[in-house]
């Protein structure tokens, strides 16, 4: 979780302070993209963009769970529910729509790289010869590119994974041109 600095504002123009609207805005999320979202990443995404403090976003998830309105599964992954979805239709025009465009804009970017973290794979293995990041970007089911990377420390390997996570297709690329103009 990023931290405020000591000298940051913890109140920013068109925060959402309160709870119920809070609330609101995470079915209206659930509801705009269409498909679950890990619940620690839109958290984080929603305290990160200064829509809400983080520890309201907590209380609102929870309450949203026990209330019925959003189901949390085993992964940590959260979907709208049929009461959810009917509050959301409802009550999203309460809410400004800059909040809205950005929490659905930064939804669409969490649930991009949940999608390709499925599709492809960054995996960090530690054993006596140091740390490596074996990565695997697929086509359909087929991999099109594997490699394995010996990194300098852990730091380094969740950077990597993280990176290649975020645009495969980009490293792909890059390797590709790489080759190709190597004289």
């Amino acid at each position: 979780m990023r931290e405020k600095k000591n000298n940051e504002n913890p109140f920013v123009p068109g925060m959402l302070t309160n709870i119920m609207d809070i609330k609101i805005l995470i079915c209206y999320l659930l509801l705009s993209l269409g498909e679950p979202l890990d619940k620690e990443q839109m958290i984080e995404m929603l305290f990160e963009n200064d829509i809400a403090e983080y520890f309201d976003l907590r209380a609102a998830v929870m309450q949203l769970v026990e209330n019925g309105n959003i189901a949390e599964d085993a992964q940590g992954n959260l979907t709208l529910t049929d009461s959810g979805k009917e509050a959301a239709e409802q009550l999203e025009s309460s809410l400004p729509f800059s909040v809205r465009e950005k929490a659905v804009r930064e939804g669409l970017k969490i649930a991009t790289l949940s999608k390709r973290i499925k599709a492809n794979k960054a995996e960090i293995e530690k054993n006596k010869n140091g740390i490596f990041v074996n990565c695997e970007l697929k086509d359909d089911e087929e991999p099109a590119l594997q490699f394995r990377i010996l990194v300098a420390d852990e730091m380094q390997a969740k950077m990597l994974q993280q990176k290649f996570l975020e645009n495969p297709a980009a490293v792909y690329k890059t390797i590709i041109n790489t080759i190709i103009n190597n004289e």
